[in-house]
């Protein structure tokens, strides 16, 4: 076994070896530096799809090339669909029908995909915007304590998505549908840890349509419009009531998971 020379040939100087006569070291010089503390982080794409309502190209034959459901149970399944959600995954390779929606950036109005990427220490969130919705419309919110009627004021609708690294190449995306509307106003708001006083709008969470996904780096969720359901709040996230008769797509990809240096406290 070889131990290396500092071991075993004299002729090689050794790391504690000084040239001091007195035999003195300074051994504050020569400590090790502390590794640095590093977190994982994660980096979400998000892709906006706009498209004519009725246009096939996100209609059946879209849906049909994406795994329906994914790994969703099917009593958060039942209660996406019957509130006008759809969702599903895609591979790290998407199918071709799902890349020309996305890969492709149209000039026209009706025909745009908007992109973002989004980074965040892992545990930690993203507000995605969905759409702005109409001043003044009346939307029945259900609740546990019952369904109440919201008066939109300046409003949108969002995703929520919460992201935990699980393995390397692997996070657990939590995704939560709100509306915020409202004045902006300093509100206790929460945090990663703790209830905070920010400025921002009234958030009404619709804790029941939340949902979980676990993605390989280069996955992708797929949230769309279940159109056969007679409930607006599908309609209100991915219908646009405002610009005409459009519909949105979303498309949320795991696009990594790393590592970064967390701050030193020093």
């Amino acid at each position: 076994m070889k131990w290396g020379c500092a071991l075993l040939f004299p002729g090689c100087r050794s790391l504690w070896t000084t040239d001091d006569p007195a035999g003195k070291v300074d051994v504050a010089g020569q400590l090790l530096k502390p590794l640095p503390q590093m977190r994982d982080g994660i980096r979400l794409e998000v892709f906006c799809v706009d498209r004519h309502v009725g246009d096939p190209r996100i209609g059946e034959s879209m849906w049909k090339s994406v795994s329906q459901g994914g790994s969703l149970d099917p009593s958060t399944l039942n209660r996406l669909n019957q509130t006008g959600f759809r969702f599903g995954t895609v591979p790290t390779i998407p199918p071709a029908s799902l890349q020309s929606l996305y890969l492709v950036n149209h000039s026209e109005s009706a025909e745009r995909t908007l992109y973002q990427s989004l980074e965040f220490p892992t545990g930690g969130h993203a507000i995605v915007e969905v759409m702005t919705l109409p001043e003044g419309m009346d939307v029945v919110i259900p609740g546990a304590d019952g369904d109440r009627t919201l008066t939109l004021e300046s409003a949108k609708a969002v995703l929520r998505v919460r992201a935990d690294k699980i393995v390397d190449g692997w996070a657990r995306l939590e995704v939560v549908p709100e509306i915020h509307h409202g004045k902006i106003l300093n509100r206790w708001v929460a945090g990663e840890r703790d209830w905070l006083m920010r400025n921002s709008q009234e958030v009404v969470p619709l804790y029941q349509l939340k949902f979980h996904v676990e993605l390989n780096r280069g996955e992708m969720a797929v949230i769309g419009l279940n159109e056969q359901t007679k409930s607006p709040l599908g309609r209100l996230f991915f219908r646009n009531q405002i610009e005409g008769q459009l519909e949105r797509v979303m498309l949320i990809r795991l696009a990594d998971v790393f590592a970064v240096q967390a701050e030193s406290a020093g």
